[in-house]
């Protein structure tokens, strides 16, 4: 034990722990005898002036605390846990300690530890208060189905120590700034049936197209392991098959009629030369689709594995199946069918690579970006994720030019896929994106070549194919790989700000899967799901979480509310709100992967196209969407809600019906707060709930579905639904 200390002590406690009642359900409580005991909460404060925390279990201490009434300067920190104010089989016992006047320090100290509290008792220092809540203790170091609390310990004095216990991992890794001692596990918090909903919904915002009322119940009823593992296992969904089409000589034949009438036929380029068809489709599919993982982690994958063009549609939908057919293979595949796509040999130019010729060198876009953006990164990583440096403090590179001008020789001899009906030929195969492209060792450089000073070696006369596989499995093997892409993954998953742990965690699984295999993709992505940083009771780090991007922003609202769409609007916002889904700006992406917030180094990747135009976009978005559908199109027309002439099987995003809530619109809190679970898991403050019920109220109890639009514009439009924690 540490110097022993907790939250400064703010008002006398109560001797008698009250038995407190609360409106929670218990269902989620896994502690054997505990069904008698009575359920409390532990809220914690913090105190900015004396850098302290501190949790109290009393109500009446934190109704104190709250008014400010005996000392000042303490707020709610929005952590807490759920604690037994009984006695019970399988329970602790948490004793309450304070710094005995005059003798000790002016602090607190919980612990559930027996051993350490009859010690504890007989230190002069120190004044035993009451034994404040009871609580599951750890069995072998794990809580089972109860939620872990950590503690740690922080002092820059011996008058001036502090622990602080969190249900929040991340929080508590992240106690290292304010110089804590980790003190790690010290006993569980039982779990109410609201908090594991709160965690479905949660978890549902990160390994889903977004969370529905339907799918909340699968989750809950299934668990979450056996659900992300019937995800795994699912068939998956699949892109229209579009036929190949090859742009005419003259593109003047293959323009698009806004002549009336119009009709899809009369839309050449749109609906042949052009993904967004493609990106239609993704929205459509979103809304029913059933491997909802599957889909969730193509779409961070084609962020990752990026390309641009070719423009035919048939060509970005057989690339974007590419991707959901291997997202849960292993890294190595999936990332040898991205190098081996001709959309990719079209963007990144190498196609019918050559060797050197007449001073000519190959080109290097490819060789360059495989280990830049693909796989290892420009500086070597820890495990963590974090930057490796040399005795003099400085960076490492992990390749140089030398490696990018050797890869650039292995990226020779590939040409198209062969059309139907021909015979390959590396010049004459053209423009043709079904299939791998297909290699020819008479055009590849047959030469010995050295990677990575020296570690990788291609013999001489090696043959492209085997040597593009050789180069996979290197830069798949290298030590950079395993955190450069798992913190990517984490990223664009659940949060864009990982502590180191959470990097490494996931990384040990990429290195290996506990079977040997190294990148298997479905054993990363659930360990990213599972890890104790991604599910919990709380998230209240004020780094954790991520902006929902434009087009997981829409996705979102098409599931909760079962909105209606042909694809055409969702798609049609991204190019004012910075996605066009599908046509990324250039090979980094729809957004700068190293964007940090303004004025600090907190990673936001999402907030490099959140702009205070990007608010306004989203708010005019969403009540266009509940409000303003009946907008008809035209030709002349960016904007209308309405059917699209020119699209196929056309539907149009009408406004939602709302029905499933309509029977809570009379009722504005019940209202809000089933709004509030589906939206917000269960986040929404007091403050910002009165003011959402207090508007819905002024309306009419009649006027059902505007009293429902309200209520749930108001939500959609707050910040705290758009930053995803």
């Amino acid at each position: 034990m540490q110097q022993i200390s907790a939250g400064r002590r703010s008002a006398r406690c109560a001797r008698d722990f009250r038995s407190l009642a609360i409106a929670a359900g218990v269902g989620g409580i896994l502690v054997a005898g505990s069904a008698s005991a009575g359920l409390g909460t532990a809220i914690e404060y913090y105190n900015p002036a004396l850098h302290h925390y501190f949790i109290t279990a009393y109500p009446e201490e934190a109704a104190a605390l709250d008014a400010g009434t005996n000392v000042k300067g303490w707020t709610r920190t929005g952590g807490q846990f759920t604690v037994f104010t009984d006695p019970a089989p399988g329970l602790s016992a948490v004793c309450r300690f304070f710094g005995t006047p005059g003798k000790g320090i002016n602090s607190h100290f919980y612990t559930a530890d027996a051993t350490e509290c009859a010690k504890v008792k007989t230190l002069p220092p120190w004044t035993f208060e009451a034994i404040a809540f009871y609580i599951p203790t750890p069995v072998s170091g794990n809580c089972g189905g109860n939620y872990p609390v950590y503690r740690s310990y922080y002092t820059d004095n011996i008058a001036d120590a502090n622990h602080r216990f969190t249900v929040d991992l991340t929080a508590h890794t992240r106690m290292t700034k304010r110089g804590d001692i980790l003190e790690g596990l010290v006993m569980c918090a039982p779990v109410t049936s609201e908090e594991l909903e709160a965690d479905v919904v949660r978890l549902l915002e990160q390994a889903s197209l977004g969370p529905t009322e339907a799918l909340v119940k699968e989750v809950a009823g299934k668990g979450v392991g056996p659900w992300i593992d019937a995800q795994l296992a699912m068939n998956v969904t699949r892109y229209t098959n579009i036929p190949h089409w090859e742009p005419p000589a003259n593109n003047d034949d293959c323009v698009d009629d806004k002549t009336p009438p119009i009709t899809p036929q009369k839309f050449c380029h749109t609906n042949n030369g052009d993904p967004v068809p493609v990106a239609w489709e993704f929205f459509r599919q979103s809304r029913t689709a059933p491997d909802q993982l599957r889909l969730r982690m193509a779409h961070v994958w084609h962020q990752i594995f990026v390309i641009g063009g070719p423009n035919q549609t048939y060509a970005n939908a057989g690339y974007q199946q590419r991707l959901r057919d291997n997202a849960f293979g292993t890294f190595e595949n999936l990332l040898l069918k991205y190098a081996l796509s001709p959309q990719l040999g079209y963007f990144q130019t190498w196609v019918k690579n050559v060797p050197e010729f007449n001073g000519i060198r190959p080109n290097e876009n490819f060789a360059r970006e495989l280990m830049q953006l693909f796989t290892v990164g420009v500086n070597e990583l820890n495990d963590d994720g974090t930057p490796k440096l040399d005795g003099k403090g400085h960076l490492i590179p992990t390749y140089g030019q030398s490696d990018i001008e050797t890869l650039a020789r292995v990226l020779t001899g590939f040409t198209y896929p062969t059309h139907p009906g021909q015979m390959p030929s590396f010049w004459g195969n053209e423009w043709y994106f079904i299939g791998d492209m297909i290699p020819f060792d008479d055009r590849h450089d047959q030469g010995a070549k050295s990677l990575f000073n020296g570690r990788v070696q291609f013999a001489a006369g090696m043959g492209a194919m085997a040597e593009v596989r050789a180069a996979i499995r290197a830069v798949v093997d290298h030590a950079n790989t395993p955190p450069f892409i798992s913190r990517q993954l984490i990223q664009k998953t659940v949060t864009s700000s990982p502590s180191p742990a959470y990097v490494a965690r996931v990384a040990a699984v990429f290195k290996n899967n506990g079977a040997g295999v190294r990148g298997d993709l479905a054993a990363v992505t659930r360990a990213i799901l599972l890890d104790p940083e991604a599910r919990g009771a709380r998230k209240i780090d004020p780094e954790y979480g991520r902006m929902r991007e434009p087009a997981l922003f829409w996705t979102a609202m098409i599931r909760a509310l079962d909105v209606t769409t042909d694809g055409v609007m969702p798609e049609s916002t991204g190019w004012e709100s910075g996605q066009t889904l599908f046509r990324p700006a250039t090979v980094f992406n729809y957004y700068p992967a190293d964007y940090t917030l303004a004025g600090g180094d907190i990673p936001g990747p999402e907030f490099g196209i959140y702009t205070s135009a990007e608010f306004l976009n989203r708010a005019n978005q969403i009540n266009d969407l509940l409000y303003n559908v009946d907008q008809p199109w035209s030709q002349h027309e960016l904007y209308g809600w309405g059917p699209r002439p020119y699209v196929p099987n056309a539907t149009g995003t009408p406004s939602p019906a709302l029905t499933a809530f309509l029977p809570d619109a009379a009722d504005a809190d019940k209202l809000v707060e089933r709004l509030n679970r589906l939206l917000l898991h269960g986040t929404m403050s007091d403050a910002a709930r009165k003011t959402v019920v207090t508007a819905v109220n002024k309306l009419k109890l009649t006027d059902t579905l505007r009293r429902v639009k309200l209520a749930v514009n108001l939500m959609l439009v707050s910040i705290d639904y758009q930053v995803q924690k």
